[in-house]
């Protein structure tokens, strides 16, 4: 898959959201926005519309991104932990090098995406839809994807095969 340059933010962030009381609320919907190395934990983005946005080298814990729509958003070198990405729409997103423990990508839509050198540790795949995506050096639960698409394609005997 040849990449397809991603835009980088530039200028000021703009979001919007619902704020209530000391409660903070994460914004609805974020645009040409930097948050790169944030910290994150026990918050939700679902149902958000994220576009032109990064969170190059963040970290995430307890975080949902269920149901949101993203697009040209860059996740590489970001930590995520007890994640959802559940139904979620993601195009042109590079996730390099990216570390997943304890998410779920369940029903969701990953397309032109780059999840190279990236590693998913118990992870819920189930009825997820990837196409047209970069993923030399994935490893799901310690297993290398690209080498194993790899096997399954050059037709060659699995073991015990004869």
């Amino acid at each position: 898959m040849k990449k397809k340059a991603r835009s980088k933010p530039t200028g000021p962030a703009r979001t919007t959201g619902a704020k209530s009381g000391n409660t903070p609320t994460l914004p609805t919907k974020v645009s040409h926005a930097s948050f790169e190395k944030i910290e994150l934990d026990d918050v939700t983005m679902a149902d958000a519309k994220v576009h032109d946005t990064t969170f190059e080298g963040a970290s995430f814990d307890d975080v949902s991104f269920s149901k949101a729509t993203i697009h040209n958003a860059s996740f590489e070198d970001t930590r995520l932990d007890d994640a959802s990405f559940a139904r979620a729409s993601m195009k042109n997103v590079s996730f390099e090098s990216a570390t997943f423990d304890d998410v779920t990508f369940a029903q969701a839509k990953i397309h032109n995406a780059s999840l190279e050198g990236s590693s998913l540790d118990d992870v819920n795949l189930a009825g997820v839809t990837i196409t047209n995506c970069a993923i030399e050096g994935l490893t799901i639960d310690g297993v290398r994807i690209d080498l194993l698409l790899q096997h399954k394609r050059s037709g060659a005997p699995r073991d015990g095969d004869t």
